[in-house]
């Protein structure tokens, strides 16, 4: 029930929230909150029309299993707090997805770290391309990689090939392929992490929302965390430092739209 309504909400929000962090690189807090008690709600009322108590008990374990996941990736440094969020409000609207599956949110979870990575690469390289000199630093950190492209390129001939004969081992094949790129990838995410998302200012300039790139022990902030400073964690270094690094990353709130479609798309093939 409701479905139109979740689907509605999980797109509409995921959208407008990823516009807001493409331009902002923030997180509109306030919309995850109304989408992750939407989903919630909607479930707790389904329950009780229906009698069917599980229903409501599936949404709260898919919520937690997102919200203890989102704790490990925050504190671990991987994304920051808004990323956590929309993970949890996906999972609170769409725990069953259309299909009524209990398999939908692995499927979707599955999706958004691969429609991740994919765009990550791709912003990353956008970025690294409007700078000539950055641009001409990775084609020199990345000459002698070009066998693993050539190898992948050859794997992946080799996996349509197979493909048309034989489809059941397409999906061994291919991901023999692609463990091609990973030499490239991590040599490309080390350059990215190195020369792209870390700069140092002076303190005049460091404002609120700013995300931390080095640990500033006397006031016991940490660069692992990836939030924006409070306007009272600015005034504090302003007292204490002349320069500080600051780092963006990948603004990845757009990636979870599009591995919704993806999921919707692709599950009814799957499963």
């Amino acid at each position: 029930m409701f479905e139109e309504i979740k689907l509605a909400a999980a797109f509409l929000g995921g959208i407008i929230c990823g516009i807001y962090d493409l331009k902002t690189s923030n997180m509109l807090d306030p919309i995850a909150w109304v989408m992750i008690a939407l989903g919630i709600g909607l479930h707790a009322y389904e329950s009780y029309i229906t009698g069917n108590w599980f229903i409501l008990q599936w949404c709260l374990i898919v919520v937690t299993f997102f919200f203890i996941f989102s704790l490990f990736m925050y504190y671990r440094g991987y994304w920051g707090g808004g990323d956590g969020e929309m993970l949890i409000a996906y999972g609170a609207l769409l725990p069953f997805g259309l299909n009524e599956s209990l398999l939908f949110p692995l499927l979707l979870f599955l999706n958004i770290f691969l429609v991740g990575g994919i765009y990550s690469v791709i912003y990353s390289y956008i970025l690294i391309a409007k700078n000539k000199k950055m641009f001409n630093k990775l084609k020199k950190e990345l000459k002698g990689y070009k066998k693993y492209l050539f190898g992948f390129v050859g794997a992946l001939i080799g996996a349509i090939i197979i493909a048309i004969t034989n489809p059941f081992i397409f999906p061994l094949v291919l991901i023999i392929a692609l463990l091609f790129l990973y030499p490239p990838i991590l040599k490309f995410s080390e350059f990215v992490e190195k020369n792209l998302f870390k700069r140092k200012i002076p303190v005049s300039k460091l404002k609120e929302d700013d995300v931390l790139g080095e640990d500033i022990p006397e006031l016991g902030l940490k660069a692992k965390l990836v939030r924006g400073l409070s306007k009272e964690e600015v005034e504090k270094i302003k007292k204490v430092r002349k320069y500080v690094v600051i780092k963006e990353g990948v603004r990845f709130i757009p990636v979870f739209p599009i591995a919704l479609f993806l999921s919707l798309f692709s599950f009814p093939f799957i499963f």
